[in-house]
């Protein structure tokens, strides 16, 4: 489907070529207008339809023109190789996120700025690009602190390993991402000299895992548990507590399924610690087991019919629902992206003594089509009074894309 662009904030900044860098820029002009112009057009589509100001768009996109798009190396080819973020190799995921306190929508993202195109070969999984995108949110996010970004750093990435143990390991684990960068994109813009964001960093367990011989989920509990001052923050460790309480009743394989370990550049206490646990099954009723924790986690009975039914709308009736016997999968094989599973995600906060679950659904695993996931989606929203009367989700994505 081709649609017309029709943005007055993208067409001024494409005017604007002086607005500076305060980072070298690491790509020729011509490959980072490349990412410019397919994944800023995307983004700036994205904060059309999300109703963003224009201050606030301009402030944005301009760092995401002049900072992201020259650190995402060149375009990319055949021979490129792919990130560990999107299904089909590519550096991004973008979304509009919805929340029934509000109609305003807001729009996220993450991106993988690992040296992929060309691949660094002498340190494959080196994080330096990644660093000089932190160390520019340092000087412009306010509220910014790296501590835990900084622990975290030391005890999944592996770039301090010889050039054949990180190939090794790479060709173990089957990509070559260390970290992945997110953006919470604000509608207010705090001064001219802040980013109206806030940034985030993802760690997948996957290398430290495969280095020392252990499970995926023993790589990530222990990395919580090594925390500087972590011992301060008793909520955090009662939930991380319950998810080892229930991981424990399961079969080993299980801990295979985590797929990152995130947290917030905010100051420890205030940042969050977000777990991404697979599923490699399709049964509803072990979905809803694992977003409870078993019913360690209390309160959510009233919303589990409403997940059960996006779940059956958006996969176009064919995701099964009913408990019943599953063929089994390896945790392991679901965590490359060659296959997206059932996420299971819980945030850990030092003001909860308990997990707060979100369920990540994959319907394209079982759609024909994205038409069917969009109107599937749309209808849940009717349904539960979501919809915005001036179009539908459908109507909004093909107008970005």
């Amino acid at each position: 489907m081709a649609v017309k662009i029709d943005s007055s904030t993208f067409h001024a900044m494409e005017q604007d070529k002086a607005i500076p860098s305060t980072l070298e820029k690491t790509s020729t002009a011509a490959e980072s207008a490349y990412w410019w112009n397919t994944s800023g057009q995307d983004l700036t589509r994205m904060l059309q339809e999300a109703d963003y100001s224009q201050d606030v768009r301009h402030q944005f996109l301009s760092y995401y023109r002049d900072v992201i798009c020259p650190r995402l190396g060149n375009r990319p080819h055949d021979g490129s190789v792919k990130s560990g973020v999107g299904r089909d190799g590519n550096p991004f995921e973008y979304s509009f996120e919805l929340k029934g306190t509000t109609k305003k929508q807001a729009v996220r993202f993450v991106v993988d700025v690992s040296e992929l195109r060309p691949a660094d070969r002498n340190n494959p999984l080196g994080i330096a690009t990644s660093q000089q995108v932190v160390d520019s949110l340092a000087e412009r996010s306010p509220g910014f602190d790296d501590t835990w970004y900084r622990s975290l750093s030391l005890w999944f990435v592996k770039s301090n390993l010889s050039t054949e143990e990180q190939q090794a390991l790479i060709a173990e684990v089957g990509y070559q991402t260390s970290v992945i960068l997110g953006f919470d994109i604000h509608h207010r813009v705090s001064s001219p000299q802040h980013l109206p964001v806030l940034g985030k960093v993802y760690f997948p367990p996957c290398f430290v895992a495969a280095a020392t011989g252990s499970t995926r989920w023993q790589a990530t509990r222990l990395a919580i548990r090594q925390l500087p001052g972590i011992d301060t923050y008793p909520n955090i460790l009662r939930s991380l507590e319950k998810i080892e309480e229930y991981l424990s009743t399961k079969p080993k394989d299980w801990e295979e399924g985590v797929r990152y370990l995130a947290t917030d550049f905010l100051a420890p206490g205030k940042a969050r610690l977000k777990l991404y646990m697979r599923y490699a099954g399709d049964s509803f009723d072990d979905i809803w087991d694992y977003y409870t924790l078993g019913g360690r986690i209390t309160g959510l009975e009233a919303d589990k019919e409403k997940f059960r039914d996006l779940i059956t709308q958006t996969s176009g009736g064919n995701h099964m629902t009913d408990g019943g016997a599953q063929e089994p999968r390896d945790q392991r094989s679901v965590a490359p992206v060659a296959r997206k599973a059932t996420a299971i995600y819980m945030s850990l906060s030092a003001d909860n003594a308990c997990p707060t679950p979100k369920i990540c659904i994959y319907p394209a695993n079982y759609a024909k089509n994205d038409e069917i996931i969009a109107r599937g989606l749309d209808s849940w929203l009717r349904k539960q009074q979501w919809d915005d009367s001036e179009g539908t989700l459908e109507e909004q994505v093909k107008r970005v894309l």
